[in-house]
């Protein structure tokens, strides 16, 4: 996986930042330029709706790596647990499943405290 030395950057990671104009982007790194600071970037979310779906160039000093987010809906662990049937990865589905009852639990003991 090639990796940019001067952020940490890598290809699939999530990043946000502005273009040269000043747009703010949302969106994940396609590729990583060898030579030079310049990143190809997939635009999922932008306040310019003409470059949602591009891919561009920016520059890496003017992206910031998102954090991963751990924290997710029932709804989105359900469609996460069709995803590793489908795959067949029982240890995945595994995880998935705990997360599940974990977050049932805590929020049906959070509706009975109150």
């Amino acid at each position: 996986m090639v990796t940019n030395s001067k952020n940490g950057l890598r290809v699939g990671d999530w990043i946000k930042g502005k273009t040269r104009n000043g747009e703010l982007i949302h969106g994940y790194v396609e590729l990583i330029e060898p030579f030079n600071s310049l990143v190809q970037v997939k635009i999922i979310i932008s306040d310019n709706k003409k470059l949602i779906g591009r891919i561009i160039k920016l520059d890496d000093n003017d992206l910031e790596i998102e954090p991963m987010t751990t924290d997710l809906c029932e709804g989105e662990i359900l469609n996460l647990i069709d995803l590793s049937l489908s795959t067949k990865d029982k240890q995945w589905f595994l995880e998935l499943i705990w997360k599940l009852k974990r977050r049932q639990s805590t929020i049906s003991f959070v509706k009975k405290k109150k």
